[in-house]
This record gives structure tokens, sequence and C-alpha cells, in this order.
């Protein structure tokens, strides 16, 4: 009786030849499964995961297109402070920061002085006061805020 191959007690079947041909068979299996990214699209998998290729990997295509209407935009937003005065910019940071600061001063050790909370409450009001004053004073009816 003459077994075949795969057939257990074979002539040459080893457990290294079988090993050998299941790591073989798995070489097929992972080329049939490359077979779905060839096609139309010119990117990878890491590409639409990641944003880019592995670490490591050469770019084929060099820079990103700038031509690309696909490609991520993300505009500088410029200086958070644009379009506020330095008296408006003073107010908010003393409205802000007198308040914070006499909480951080109360929690040490010892009585606050009197003339520091008078201060404090001094400023606050006087920062206030600046940043309603500064309010516009017309506005056009027409106008609903929105921006564009």
């Amino acid at each position: 009786m003459s077994g075949g191959p795969g057939a257990p007690g074979g002539a040459g079947q080893g457990p290294e030849d079988e090993w050998s041909r299941i790591v073989s068979d798995l070489d097929d299996v992972r080329r049939a499964g490359d077979r779905h990214l060839a096609g139309p699209r010119d990117w990878s998998p890491e590409d639409a995961v990641f944003g880019g290729p592995a670490a490591g990997a050469e770019d084929p295509e060099g820079a990103v297109d700038p031509e690309d209407d696909d490609a991520p935009y993300s505009p500088d937003p410029g200086p958070v402070t644009q379009g506020l005065s330095g008296g408006a910019l003073l107010s908010w940071t003393v409205l802000v920061g007198v308040p914070v600061l006499l909480v951080a001063l109360s929690l040490l050790p010892g009585s606050l002085p009197w003339w520091a909370i008078v201060a404090g409450l001094v400023a606050v009001t006087a920062a206030i006061g600046h940043l309603l004053r500064s309010l516009p004073d017309d506005r056009d009816d027409l106008d609903d805020g929105a921006r564009v």
C-alpha cells in the first residue's frame, strides 16, 4: 500500500516536510489576500487609516499635491487677540486675573489685608465698566450677527 502526498507514514513525509507545505500554502493565501489592493485606487489602506505611509516607508509620489481637493485644509487662525483693543485686553486680563489672584492669596496662611480686597474689587468693577462702555451703541436692524 503506497501512501500519497500527505498520507501519514508515506515516504519522505516527516514533520518538517509537512510544516514546509503548510507555510508555502500560507504564502499563496497572502498573495490572494493582496489581490484586493490592485485596482483603480492609488492609495494603500495605511494611507486611509493613518493618513500616510507606514513609518520608514518611502512615498512613491513625493510630496502632497497642492491641487488635491481632498487634502486636509487647516488655515492659520491668526493671533488670538486679533480685533481686540489694548484696553479691552487689559480689562479682560484684570477681570479674570484679579479674582484668581485674590483666591490664591486667601489660601496663604494669615488674613488678607483689607486694602488688597478693596483694590481688587475696584479693579474688577473698573474692568466691567470699561467692557460695558466699549460695547457698540448702535446696531443694524437687519444684522443678525452671523459672520461668514
